[in-house]
C-alpha cells in the first residue's frame, strides 16, 4: 500500500475509531451507520487503489481479513459476551488492515481488551468476586464442585475502547516497522 492511500486508509479507521469509542462509552452501541458505511469505503479503497489483489493486497485481503476477524469475533458474541457491533467494528479494522498485519492487530486488541477488563474490574472492586465465580465456573464443569446460582450482576466493559486503542497500537506498529533500518 502507498503512502497515500494508506494515509487515506488510516484517516477513514481513526476517525471511524474515535465515535465508536465515543459512542461505546457513552452509550455502550457501536451504530451500523458508521460500521457498514465504513466497511464498504475502506474496501472500496483497497479495490480502486490496490486492485483485487491476493491474500496479502487488494481487494481479496482486506475482504478475507475482515471476514475471518469479524467471524472470530462473532463467535464471542454468540455467548453474549460481545455485542454485533464490535463485531462488524472488527471488520471494517480487518478491511483496513488487510492480511497478515490483522494478526497484530487482533493480538493487540486482544491485550488492550484484557487489561482493560482487569482495569475495569479493579475500579469497581469486583476482581476477586470475578475470578472466585470463573473459577466455580470451571470447577463446575469439570466435575469437581456443584454448580452455583451466580446471582451477581453482569459487568460490561465497551470494548470498542480496546478495539480503537488496539488499532491505534497496530497503526503505529505498522508505521514504525515500515520505518526502521
Amino acid at each position: 500500500m502507498d503512502v497515500h492511500t494508506e494515509a487515506l486508509t488510516w484517516s477513514v479507521l481513526g476517525g471511524v475509531l474515535v465515535i465508536a469509542t465515543i459512542t461505546d462509552a457513552w452509550r455502550r452501541i457501536i451504530p451500523d451507520w458508521l460500521t457498514l458505511p465504513a466497511l464498504v469505503v475502506l474496501l472500496g479503497l483497497r479495490w480502486m487503489h490496490e486492485g483485487l489483489g491476493d491474500l496479502q493486497s487488494g481487494l481479496v485481503s482486506g475482504l478475507v481479513s475482515a471476514v475471518a476477524i469479524g467471524a472470530f469475533f462473532a463467535l464471542w458474541t454468540i455467548g453474549d459476551r460481545m455485542g454485533w457491533g464490535d463485531v462488524k467494528l472488527m471488520a471494517v479494522v480487518g478491511a483496513a488492515f488487510g492480511f497478515p498485519v490483522i494478526q497484530v492487530a487482533a493480538l493487540l486488541i486482544t491485550l488492550v481488551g484484557a487489561l482493560q477488563a482487569v482495569v475495569t474490574l479493579l475500579w469497581e472492586g469486583a476482581l476477586w468476586s470475578t475470578l472466585e465465580r470463573a473459577l466455580s465456573r470451571v470447577a463446575s464443569k469439570l466435575g469437581l464442585a456443584q454448580a452455583g446460582r451466580d446471582a451477581s450482576a453482569r459487568r460490561s466493559v465497551p470494548y470498542g475502547i480496546a478495539i480503537a486503542l488496539g488499532s491505534f497500537w497496530t497503526m503505529w506498529w505498522e508505521r514504525a516497522a515500515l520505518v526502521a533500518p
